[in-house]
């Protein structure tokens, strides 16, 4: 097991922690009860100081839901499963930018601290739960991709610009997926002024 930095400063790091049990998790999902230490990064680790032999990463707790389980010593010939989401890039369209803005949509899984940004069909997966919504977490944002990118005002009326706008929706983004700043850190992302020209759309996108 590795932290995500080789070197900590002695401010960075807490020690000699314990936890009663219901607020961690290992890996394997197993709830945990006993001494550990965490890192201004927001990592936990078992032990009350680090050890790269035995410490393991701590998760936050999440109960584990026995009703598939349950479900399946019952009826043994009937498999209960998930779809697994997978990671992609949004796509601008002609439409968009006419608009001046585009959906993107974000998944996390609980016990890990990798976010996806996915597109709308697995969103939607996930709010059907076809994707587990128990081990999962995922928003819909308004990213701003036109207009100006600072604010303005015009006669006394304040217009926020573009980085104004996407700093919001991150602020709201945030009370769903915590990590979500960390991701998004280039505020004019997909950004396109004007004279933008779109590429012709040989898969049919734009329709």
């Amino acid at each position: 097991m590795s932290r995500l930095k080789t070197f900590y400063t002695a401010d960075e790091i807490t020690n000699n922690l314990y936890t009663s049990g219901s607020e961690y998790m290992t890996e394997d999902n197993v709830e945990y009860v006993g001494s550990y230490h965490s890192y201004a990064t927001g990592e936990r680790y078992t032990n009350q100081v680090w050890n790269s032999k035995i410490s393991k990463q701590l998760f936050p707790y999440v109960k584990y839901d026995t009703t598939n389980e349950q479900y399946n010593q019952l009826k043994p010939n009937i498999v209960v499963r998930y779809e697994t989401p997978l990671a992609m890039q949004p796509i601008v369209t002609k439409s968009d930018i006419t608009n001046g803005f585009i959906t993107r949509y974000f998944m996390q899984r609980i016990n890990d601290p990798k976010i996806l940004e996915v597109n709308q069909t697995t969103y939607q997966k996930w709010s059907s739960n076809t994707i587990d919504k128990k081990m999962y977490r995922a928003l819909s944002m308004q990213w701003t991709i036109t207009g100006n990118l600072d604010d303005t005002t015009y006669r006394g009326a304040f217009q926020p610009g573009v980085i104004t706008k996407n700093k919001l929706e991150i602020a709201n983004a945030i009370t769903t997926i915590p990590d979500i700043a960390n991701e998004l850190t280039n505020l004019t992302q997909f950004y396109t002024d004007s004279d933008y020209v779109v590429p012709v759309d040989i898969n049919g996108l734009d329709s």
